[in-house]
């Protein structure tokens, strides 16, 4: 690794709860990992609990207050990253700035320029022309509005636009078209095992995530409810719920193709449930229309469970592993469905072993901290 001495990395977050998904689990593998080599890390968010990160991480919380929750403004948020901007003796500093849409991003990126301190700006998939296009006209507005004037001004500015996958390097050059873009993947541990978990599987198939539109959940449920396979196949839904309306909608396909004895939602699970749930599934499915690079699908990988996922997933080599990629569209998603029920049990174990070595080669830690490491230097 390029050298590290008195660096300071400071990473900017709207959410840092591990409900939240994608976004707060990047940010806190990278504090950790990086604390471990000895580097100073600071992280400044608005919303939700710090309290599992590493004792060594300084956290700066600015709660949203009053009128300014829709933004995630709160007080001394302004004043508080500028502090967090300004030079500080004897260290290098480095911000890195993660997501668009809300007041810790637009400001952090203000002060990091005003300042002087070099920063890098992470979208984790938050700019992807889905987002912008099938959200409905208001949403659609509201965005254009916002980008032209507060957000695109301020991140333009970064030293280097953080591509998570090539498809978001050509993305994010049409919008930045003067930006150094870098492409580093999403990374997860990979236990130190010789081979995959051995479990019983069961004839169940997993989806993981937040239950929202983009994940793609009605997608999967009219897929699995015309997939030619056995009443003995069941589907299991971890994730919090994002919106009531859209859960309803969901019941409201259970209802209709008559699967309330075949699926089932399981809420958000974390930690040793959440790996019982991998190890016991099938197969698991992912057909999202929008995403950074998805980590879900590196999580049940590295505990030998292939997958169904698409390209928006970001993970455009995952059939050189051992998992499917399609399009996501309910036809694509239910021949899948059917190929994955039809496997052997020693072709679901082989799949899920080469899955699992994928993962080991292009999305471990061990890959990605190097370029991590590289790039802050550099900057």
């Amino acid at each position: 690794m390029r050298n590290l001495n008195r660096l300071r990395v400071t990473h900017v977050t709207e959410d840092i709860s591990a409900i939240a998904g994608g976004v707060p689990a990047v940010v806190r593998q990278l504090s950790e990992r990086f604390v471990g080599l000895g580097i100073l890390v600071q992280i400044a968010h608005a919303t939700g609990a710090p309290s599992d990160l590493p004792a060594e991480v300084d956290v700066f919380t600015f709660p949203p207050t009053g009128l300014g929750h829709a933004w995630a403004l709160g007080h001394g948020l302004r004043e508080g990253v500028a502090q967090l901007a300004a030079p500080a003796d004897g260290y290098r500093s480095v911000f890195h700035i993660h997501g668009a849409w809300s007041a810790p991003q637009y400001f952090a990126a203000r002060s990091a320029h005003a300042s002087g301190t070099p920063f890098v700006f992470t979208a984790h998939g938050m700019l992807d022309p889905w987002l912008w296009n099938e959200q409905g006209w208001r949403v659609r507005l509201k965005k254009r509005a916002y980008w032209a004037a507060a957000a695109y001004p301020v991140l333009s500015k970064a030293s280097v636009i953080h591509a998570l996958t090539p498809l978001e390097r050509q993305h994010l050059s049409r919008l930045f078209p003067q930006n150094r873009i870098e492409v580093i993947p999403n990374a997860i541990d990979v236990e130190d095992l010789e081979e995959c978990p051995r479990s019983e599987r069961s004839k169940t198939l997993l989806f993981l995530g937040r239950i929202e539109p983009k994940k793609g959940v009605d997608l999967l449920l009219r897929a699995f409810a015309k997939a030619r396979i056995s009443s003995e196949w069941s589907l299991d839904i971890v994730g919090p719920v994002w919106t009531q309306t859209y859960l309803s909608e969901l019941k409201a396909i259970v209802k209709e193709f008559e699967l309330e004895e075949r699926v089932r939602f399981r809420g958000p699970l974390f930690g040793e449930e959440k790996r019982k749930m991998i190890d016991a599934a099938w197969v698991m499915v992912a057909p999202s229309h929008s995403e950074g690079l998805s980590l879900v699908n590196l999580e049940a990988a590295a505990r030998g469970l292939p997958s169904i996922t698409t390209p928006p997933a970001g993970l455009h080599d995952w059939e050189s592993g051992g998992g499917l990629l399609v399009e996501p569209n309910d036809g694509a998603v239910r021949k899948a469905i059917e190929t994955s029920c039809s496997w052997s049990a020693q072709e679901q174990r082989d799949r899920g072993v080469a899955s699992r070595r994928l993962v080991q080669q292009r999305y471990s830690w061990q890959v990605v901290l190097p370029m991590w490491s590289q790039l802050y230097s550099s900057l």
